[in-house]
């Protein structure tokens, strides 16, 4: 039978540094100029949308700075400054729509009109690092933080970008730069923590993640980062602790419950282990790893029908899960219901990968024996 795994927590995201945002409404001297209209040309030679869209946010700037004038008596030329700002915007628009091509061909704008816009330089090696452009988005981090040096964040995010690539010792050396001018950032503290643990160095992972719950002892997130940290390397008696003190301060919190119960289970603490998977399930009914692991958990403590009533509840909401239909079929087998066990198990066979050569392995060894005790 297949335990479910371990749910990770959703780390910290990337410090993003904020940008001026405009809201729905602007007034100038008392005119709401936040409907000031722009429009798009049909010409081959007219602005597309979205340039459009720009020179309209950009008279709204200019209007809230009182350069309207400016910008009429310069007919529309461009003050680059206020251009790259009004590109960048437009480029966070499409990066939280998850438009990336959109968004870096904004960021090439905003950079073409101020090649000295370091947050831009940011945003582009950020966005180049999600589309896996190694080379090109470290070169961008290394263009931002040379025009802004005292940026803590920018170290920070390259640090995480060298981390995604597997270059964890620049990526050290990016945290350790960041923490330098800002040492007590439980973000820059836990990502460094979460890279250390990648790097396969615990020790060092567990003393900042320690450091992280004394500096903010009450936020949940820190003691279950710290135990999903020391789970990796095994240390589950330790990862048991901190599940605990993160469901403690938010008693809510069915993934901490869930990961507590699969510590458990990895201990040999059953018993236990199915009291947390309840736990888990009381708070989210939905969480199918719960249900699987309770059964795994209860089979193992000799609870058969038990057992196979929590793969059934599996199955009604993953009809095509095969590990689940394994898992049913196996404990049909262990009931001595040997024609239902291989209809579950030939299911387990039909959703099974190709690839998955020790679960097909599994159901044909199930299979046989159902046939020889039948």
């Amino acid at each position: 039978m297949r335990f479910a795994p371990l749910s990770h927590p959703l780390h910290f995201p990337l410090r993003i540094p904020i940008t001026f945002t405009f809201g729905s409404s602007l007034k100038k001297n008392g005119i709401d100029i936040s409907i000031l209209p722009f429009t798009v040309g049909n010409s081959p030679s007219s602005p597309s949308f979205s340039e459009s869209f720009i020179i309209f946010q950009r008279k709204l700037v200019y209007y809230s700075m009182g350069l309207f004038d400016t910008f009429r008596k310069q007919g529309g030329a461009p003050l680059k400054k206020a251009d790259s700002a009004m590109w960048l915007a437009q480029a966070q628009s499409y990066i939280r729509l998850k438009r990336f091509t959109d968004a870096l061909h904004c960021l090439d704008k905003a950079i073409a009109c101020d090649k000295e816009n370091p947050l831009a330089w940011h945003e582009k090696g950020r966005i180049l690092a999600l589309v896996n452009e190694e080379k090109a988005s470290i070169s961008c981090y290394d263009r931002a933080i040379e025009l802004r040096p005292g940026s803590a964040v920018y170290y920070h995010n390259k640090g995480d970008a060298l981390a995604s690539f597997g270059r964890y010792a620049e990526a050290d050396e990016c945290f350790k730069k960041a923490l330098s001018l800002s040492p007590d950032d439980v973000v820059f503290l836990t990502s460094h923590a979460r890279m250390l643990s990648q790097a396969k160095k615990y020790r060092e992972a567990d003393e900042i993640m320690a450091r992280v719950c004394d500096l903010e002892p009450r936020g949940p997130e820190h003691w279950f980062n710290r135990a999903t940290m020391l789970y990796d390397c095994g240390k589950m008696e330790d990862a048991v602790s901190c599940y605990k003190a993160a469901f403690t301060i938010a008693p809510g919190h069915a993934v901490s419950y869930f990961n507590c119960g699969n510590a458990l289970s990895s201990l040999n603490k059953y018993e236990e282990a199915v009291f947390y998977y309840d736990k888990a399930l009381k708070y989210e009914r939905s969480m199918t790893g719960a249900m699987n692991n309770k059964g795994m958990a209860l089979s193992i403590l000799g609870k058969h029908e038990e057992a196979y009533d929590c793969f059934r509840r599996v199955l009604i909401a993953q009809p095509n899960n095969p590990d689940a239909w394994y898992n049913k079929g196996y404990e049909q087998l262990l009931l001595g219901k040997y024609a239902d066990a291989a209809e579950s198990l030939d299911k387990a066979l039909s959703f099974a990968d190709a690839n998955d050569r020790e679960l097909i392995k599994k159901c044909r060894e199930a299979k046989e024996q159902a046939a020889r005790s039948a």
